[in-house]
């Protein structure tokens, strides 16, 4: 299945519920309440292996965390962010 990944993260930022902010999805990974993390490509090495030790699935966004604020809608960078609910979206199905 070949889904577009910034379509459908434009549908979980609506439909679902996500956490963004490296401390924030640090903790649902480590707690296991994440149901997927998003990573950035430029994101700290530090956070990106404190999420990759937990079994929570990643999705490593081809872009920056430049790119991906505004594909969520938001005026500012995001490095990381966990999806703790997908809605309706499929974005669940890359993994």
């Amino acid at each position: 299945m070949d889904i577009n990944i910034d379509k459908a993260l434009i549908k979980v930022i609506r439909t679902g519920t996500v956490i963004m902010g490296a401390n924030r999805t640090i903790e649902a990974a480590v707690k296991n309440e994440a149901k997927m993390v998003v990573l950035a490509s430029n994101c700290p090495a530090n956070i990106r292996d404190q999420i990759e030790a937990t079994s929570v699935p990643i999705l490593n966004y081809a872009g920056t965390g430049v790119d991906l604020g505004p594909v969520c809608g938001k005026a500012f960078t995001i490095a990381t962010m966990a999806i703790m609910d997908a809605g309706e979206s499929d974005i669940l199905a890359v993994i």
